[in-house]
């Protein structure tokens, strides 16, 4: 799965962009727990397979009914590699106190989304 995608990744809040600094490159594909969130292939959050069929997220990542991705087996998100696995997302489950907190308190900021396995 992506690595490499946390160094060229952020997350935008509200125009807020951060990623992780000083990290090291982990040996390629030692985690193939990682995912990459994509919508219009294009990298939007990490995620992490928790389940064959489920990763977990943030809820502030995607809008559900978006046309999101999961993409898995990838060491770096720029390119395309043999082991990457690109599947598409059925269901998305946010935390039900995300949008009953109106998105202010990250608290809730959690997800889960179904995606169709592929064996």
């Amino acid at each position: 799965v992506c690595y490499r995608f946390f160094i060229y990744s952020c997350f935008i809040i509200g125009g807020m962009e951060s990623g992780i600094i000083g990290g090291k490159e982990a040996k390629p594909h030692s985690r193939p727990y990682m995912a990459s969130i994509q919508y219009i292939n294009h990298h939007t959050c990490g995620g992490m397979l928790i389940r064959k069929d489920y990763v977990l997220t943030a809820a502030h990542c995607l809008k559900p009914l978006s046309a999101a991705w999961v993409v898995l087996g990838a060491h770096n998100i720029t390119k395309v590699e043999k082991s990457q696995q690109r599947i598409p997302v059925m269901k998305f489950i946010q935390h039900p106190m995300f949008k009953q907190n109106k998105e202010e308190d990250y608290s809730y900021d959690i997800m889960l989304l179904k995606h169709a396995f592929c064996s």
